[in-house]
């Protein structure tokens, strides 16, 4: 099986070659695209034996847009909404394209644009494509608002789009061979299987995760193409290491490059060198803009849209490289398939550190989350982890719907897992687009090594929560007095950790401690001595040394009409467990 696929690789290195001597040898020296559909790609190309200078001639469309202020993520920068351009096949950089630049207007009609010319071209081999859609129209001129636009917009849209649409066309002259379709479309496969990971061929919604096993250190080329704007990013992909789950290479939106057509669409080119290992690429579109059915002008290189990862010659031994297949892992805690109104927590124990993978998906918006998750060290009932909104990226279908993936280390000891859902836009009841993976909305935690000690992570029972407990009254309900009896042998140090509700210095959901036997209050949770507990401001939590002689005490705890454990009337606190009181025993040393 693996000679196999190395005969397969070398073969396809050869049908490379082959094709690249062979491309575009048709024996014509004049190349032409006309009729020209809308919304549908169009692509043929040429070879040069040698330098030279080729005539072009195109017609296009397009409209200067006088103020930028006005200009969204969906414009061209080159104002164009029907244009050809030229690619080298083999570095798929951008060789030519019209624009309004190098274009001129034609008296048939404003929008008709015009190049006529030679330019310069070095030997190789090229694409040349054609796009076209309906113009994206703008009712402002100079920066004011156009009656005339809009009168031509609601009038006359089809007339004029109709009758220039029969004008546009592109014809190379004084090339040495020319090519058609299917016969790139073959070397663009070529090239696929020539690499060792290929997500092309994406549709929208749509998620894709291809592994490889290395076992030499290589350095790979990525090349990937997605949609980002203005800091965030729609359709993009990542690398990670399978055996830890650290994220290796991801489009990073402040690394990406104009990758021609709309200004959403990006480009990210980079080498990287990776050490024998495991692999895993992934690759997530939303619910627009992709192969399928482009909603603004596509980026040049449309066809290799996604991410491919390719072994650099003389850097990269092909025998070093198999694929990697998926394996079930086993999570340690999985609350999934949330619904409205949701609130969950399940807690598990560590014997021992351990490096977990946390993969959450909820919903947030303008950096605010309304469905999330988070983790408590319930030996210090501090929250060690959340799902903040700068911590996620786009999952997929509405921009709201956020996706966490990535890998903590947590020492040996106990942690609670809470996720929590707000009213709207949950799993099965979307308000929107669901997510790209819609079945794992809520939290899921693995191990981030598949060949963890399992011997190390045990469920965490009601019991396994009870140690060092004297007394204790948590999980309460609202407009009721609880209380609960204790005794100390000896004078005893004593830890009260207390949640409960308060604002403008007044407790409203609170404990304290009284003597059995004089009746008198010893401890009190008042709202000078207590902290903020996360979620909504008026949670309010304290956490404190008490010293008490030895005697018998009853342990009280007050609620009101509202806010109360799963039945919060705002943003639960980031402890809800432990909302209410207990008493532990503070060992000496």
């Amino acid at each position: 099986m693996f000679w196999e696929k190395v005969m397969r690789v070398i073969v396809l290195l050869f049908l490379i070659h082959i094709l690249s001597l062979l491309l575009f040898a048709q024996g014509t020296r004049e190349l032409e695209i006309t009729n020209i559909p809308i919304d549908e790609l169009q692509l043929t190309g040429f070879t040069l034996r040698s330098e030279k200078a080729v005539s072009i001639k195109a017609v296009g469309g397009g409209e200067k847009v006088e103020n930028e202020e006005y200009r969204s993520f969906m414009a061209d920068p080159n104002n164009m909404f029907a244009f050809a351009w030229i690619l080298n096949a083999k570095s798929r950089e951008l060789v030519w394209r019209m624009s309004l630049n190098n274009t001129r207007s034609d008296k048939k009609s404003s929008f008709i644009r015009v190049f006529d010319d030679k330019i310069k071209i070095p030997a190789g081999e090229y694409e040349v494509y054609y796009s076209a859609r309906i113009p994206d129209y703008t009712f402002f001129d100079d920066g004011f608002f156009s009656f005339g636009k809009l009168f031509n917009k609601l009038f006359k849209n089809k007339e004029w789009y109709e009758e220039n649409r029969e004008d546009w066309y592109i014809r190379i002259q004084n090339v040495d061979e020319v090519i058609d379709r299917e016969t790139i479309l073959k070397f663009h496969k070529a090239l696929r299987n020539q690499a060792a990971v290929a997500l092309t061929d994406l549709h929208d919604s749509e998620f894709r995760q291809e592994g490889f096993n290395l076992t030499k250190t290589g350095t790979f080329s990525v090349y990937a193409l997605g949609e980002s704007y203005r800091g965030e990013t729609f359709d993009y992909g990542w690398i990670v290491n399978a055996s830890t789950s650290e994220k290796i290479w991801e489009t990073m939106p402040e690394k990406a490059e104009y990758a021609g057509g709309a200004q959403k669409n990006s480009l990210w080119r980079e080498n990287i060198t990776l050490p024998p290992g495991s692999y895993w690429v992934y690759f997530v579109m939303d619910d627009s803009h992709s192969p399928d059915a482009w909603n603004a002008n596509p980026p040049y290189d449309a066809l290799f849209y996604g991410i491919t990862l390719t072994g650099i010659a003389g850097k990269f031994d092909p025998k070093s490289i198999e694929p990697l297949l998926k394996q079930k892992v086993q999570p340690i805690v999985e609350m999934i398939r949330l619904g409205d109104d949701e609130f969950l927590q399940e807690g598990f124990k560590l014997s021992a550190p351990m490096q977990i993978r946390i993969y959450a998906i909820g919903e947030g918006r303008k950096g605010e989350m309304f469905d999330y998750g988070w983790i408590v060290d319930l030996e210090t009932n501090e929250k060690i982890w959340e799902m903040t909104y700068n911590r996620t990226r786009s999952a997929g279908g509405a921009d709201k719907n956020r996706l966490v993936d990535e890998v903590i280390t947590l020492a040996a000891g106990s942690y609670m897992v809470y996720f929590v859902t707000d009213d709207s836009h949950s799993f099965d009841n979307w308000n929107q687009a669901p997510p790209y993976n819609p079945v794992n909305w809520g939290i899921t935690i693995y191990p981030a090594d598949p060949k963890f000690n399992k011997d190390n992570i045990q469920k965490l029972q009601e019991d396994a929560l009870a140690e060092n407990i004297i007394a204790q009254i948590i999980r309460v309900s609202e407009g009721r007095i609880y209380q609960e009896r204790f005794e100390l042998k000896r004078d005893t140090e004593i830890r009260v950790y207390a949640i409960g509700e308060g604002d403008w210095d007044e407790m409203y959901d609170y404990g304290w401690i009284e003597s059995a036997d004089r009746g008198n209050k010893e401890w009190e949770m008042i709202y000078e001595k207590t902290r903020w507990a996360g979620g909504a401001k008026k949670n309010r939590k304290i956490d404190q040394i008490v010293h008490l002689p030895a005697g018998k005490y009853i342990l009280f705890y007050n609620t009101d009409d509202s806010h109360s454990f799963n039945d919060w009337n705002a943003d639960p606190p980031d402890d809800p467990y432990h909302y209410g009181i207990t008493v532990y025993s503070v060992e000496s040393d």
